[in-house]
Parts: structure tokens; sequence; C-alpha cells
């Protein structure tokens, strides 16, 4: 007889806290653990470590060998003297035997002119530093507004969610009171289809909305280097200060375009430095011996000290085809840099105008609230004096839902019109 043992129950992970989060705080975590802006400060060591690398080339080298060589060399016995040897009674043989020769050698190279090449070099890499920082301060503004506004996002979503679940509760009350009243015989089959229908009408929206708060959680965690699913408790903002005048900051794009303007020019003095003579020191000293007790002795100890000239005549046009595609680039920086002054300053004054229209706005939704609020209150107290019926007092309280998630929209618009406008200036959200 078989016994089946009933299936193990699985015990449900406890609901994870959610993570309480200001926008202060949000920032701060996206500078520490957002990837994008991980992989710009990795570009910014990279352009370090190219410094040091570049600059090695003007130093010193130095370098040690020690070398063991077992050799036998047949062309003395192709020469004339080995065509000879034959003839003054030489055993050809022993002019071939193979020899055991033992070195060590100490290097050094040194170059000594370049015309600037390598100082300029040097300040190439440099550049390149400075526009690796330019190129991540531009990384961390858009990553940080792309926070700022994922985090508005959120806001906004579970503004719009509150406000369609209330409706939601409110048809469902007054469902369910049409359906006291049916069963008192004081409404009419047709109240209550009008009542089903104003239900049901509010369950697709009430879906969209969590869909929509969903996505746009998942997307700030995404930014803020968490899990998409965890959840998170979000500070209301409040309102921003507007009317106060902002000093922008230099552009961090135009600021790194100009740097490479400055390192294509640069550039070019050191492909021109190529078609000019340059001057090496190069120094050596060790010693030679077939036996290892020689080693380190004299007069097996051997020298070399040497400057060298090296001056190139033709390098088939390879240089004037550096030269010709640097100026090509240069050229197109510099277009690129004209085409960003030019959309920054449109970028300025479309701010300034979405802030205007931001705060009127505003005003007017918060008129409109104030408005929707006194005929909401005048709705309730005709419907506690059998003026009004319940359906009137439902379309009141849905009105007065719209025009507070209209409301709450306006502040929200307020702080994206903000920081459209700090990020036109070149400044962070906060």
């Amino acid at each position: 007889m078989l016994f089946l043992s009933p299936p193990a129950q699985i015990e449900e992970a406890p609901a994870q806290a959610p993570l309480p989060l200001d926008m202060a705080s949000a920032l701060n975590r996206a500078r520490a653990e957002n990837p994008n802006l991980r992989a710009a400060k990795a570009r910014v060591e990279e352009r370090r470590g190219l410094i040091t690398t570049v600059r090695a080339d003007a130093m010193p080298q130095l370098t040690l060998i020690g070398d063991f060589t077992r050799i036998r060399d047949v062309s003395i016995l192709n020469s004339g003297f080995g065509e000879a040897a034959a003839g003054l009674g030489f055993d050809p043989t022993s002019l071939v035997a193979p020899r055991t020769v033992y070195t060590t050698n100490a290097m050094v190279s040194q170059p000594l002119f370049y015309w600037g090449k390598l100082g300029t070099a040097i300040e190439v890499a440099k550049m390149g530093e400075m526009e690796a920082n330019y190129g991540f301060t531009t990384a961390e503004l858009e990553i940080l507004h792309g926070v700022a506004k994922a985090y508005l996002a959120v806001l906004s979503t579970q503004a719009e969610l509150e406000v369609v679940e209330s409706r939601q509760r409110t048809a469902e009350r007054f469902l369910s009171d049409v359906k006291s009243k049916l069963e008192a015989q004081t409404a009419t089959e047709l109240d209550r289809l009008r009542a089903e229908s104003e239900y049901l009408a509010v369950v697709p929206e009430s879906l969209q909305a969590k869909a929509n708060h969903q996505r746009a959680m998942e997307v700030l965690n995404g930014q803020l280097g968490l899990d998409p699913k965890t959840p998170l408790k979000l500070a209301d903002l409040g309102l921003p200060t507007v009317g106060e005048k902002q000093t922008g900051a230099v552009r961090s794009e135009i600021a790194q375009l100009k740097q490479q303007e400055a390192m294509y020019l640069a550039n070019d003095r050191i492909i021109k430095s190529d078609l000019r003579p340059k001057f090496d020191f190069n120094a050596s000293y060790g010693y030679q011996a077939g036996k290892t007790q020689n080693l380190f002795k004299e007069p097996y100890d051997t020298w070399k000290v040497n400057i060298s000239m090296r001056f190139p005549i033709f390098d088939g046009l390879r240089s004037s085809g550096k030269r010709a595609q640097n100026n090509a680039q240069l050229e197109q920086v510099r277009q690129m840099r004209v085409d960003k002054e030019r959309a920054i300053a449109v970028e300025k004054s479309t701010a300034e105008r979405e802030m205007e229209k931001a705060i009127a706005f505003h005003q007017a939704a918060k008129k409109a609230y104030d408005a929707g609020l006194e005929a909401l209150r005048m709705s309730r107290e005709a419907f506690d004096q059998g003026l009004i019926t319940s359906l009137d007092l439902l379309q009141a309280e849905r009105t007065e839902r719209q025009l507070e998630s209209q409301r709450r929209r306006a502040e929200l618009g307020l702080w994206a019109a903000r920081f459209d406008n700090r990020r036109a200036l070149g400044l962070a959200p906060l």
C-alpha cells in the first residue's frame, strides 16, 4: 500500500520593508551605485594611467641582460683566411669548433631632443584627463537629472494611483448604496445599471495606474543600482522655490569639446615633429667571457656609448596623411561645439519659458482645486437635504479627485521645470 505524503508547504518570504528615500538621498545613492556613472569614473582613471604611460617615453630606460650562448660559426671557412688556412698548415675544423659565450650587460637609453614631441605628448595626455573629467561631469549631470525625473515620475504615478483608487472606492460605495435602495424599492434598475457602469469603468483605469506606478518604480530602482522589485517609500517634495535667479556654470559639454580642439592642435605639433631629426643617447656596460670564472673581471669588461641622430627623409606621405586626418577631425569638433552652443542657448530659453508656464499652470490648478473643493462641500450639503441624487454627489466627488490630481501634477510640473532649468544652466538637480 502506497502512502502519499502531502506536499510540503512553501513558506512565503516576509515582505520586504520599503526603503525610505528623499530626493537628496536618492541622488547620493545614484552617485555611488549607478553603473553608468561608475563606468565614467573608470574612464577618468584610464586617462590618468595614460599620463604615466606617455611620461615613461621621456624617462631613461634601463635594461639588464644576462645571456648564455653556445655557437658554432662556419663563416670563417668561407673567408679568404679560411681558404688559405689549409695551405698554411691549419686544421679548418679547429677554426669552427663550438664556443660558449657568457654575457652580462646593463643598457641605458635616453631621448635627447625630439622637437617637443615627448613634452607635447605628455601635455595631450593631461588634456585627455581633463577631457574625461568633463565627460564624467556631463554623465553625472545626465544621470542625476534622470534620477530626479524618475523620482518625479514615481510621485506622479503614485498620486494618479491614489486618485483612481479613491474613485474606485467611491464607485463601490455608490453601487452598494444603489443596491440597498433597489431592495427598498427607492431606486430603479436603471440606477443600478448606471452604478455598475461607473464602477466597471474605473476598474481598468485602476489596473493601468498600478502598472504605470510599478514601472516608474522599477525605472527608478534601476538608476539607483537597486533590484527592480525593491519597494521604495519616497518623501514628498513639497513646493519648490520659484522666481529666484540662478547663476549657471560653464557647460561641461562645451568645455569638453574645447578640450578636444586643444588636443587636436597639440597633436598636429606631434605629427610635424616626426618630420624633423631626433637625437638619442645610448650606453651599455658589462662583461663577456667564454668561462663563468672570467665574468666580472678585467679585461673581459665591455662598454659602449653613442649619440645617434635619425633624420626622416621620406615616409611615403604618411605624416601628410596624418595631418590631413587630424585637421579634418579638428574641424568636426569645432562644428560640433558651435552646434552645441546654439542648442544650449535654445535649451536655456526654452527652460525659462517652461518655468513661467509651469508657474501659471500651478496657480490655475490650485484655484480650480479650491473651487472644486467648495463645489463638493455644497454638493454634500445638498445631498443631505435631499436636493440631489447620490449620482450627482458621485460626479462631484469624481471632479474633486480629478482636480486634486491635476493640482499635484502641477506641483510636480514645477519641480520638473526647475530641474530642466538647472540642467540648462549646467547645475545638479539640488
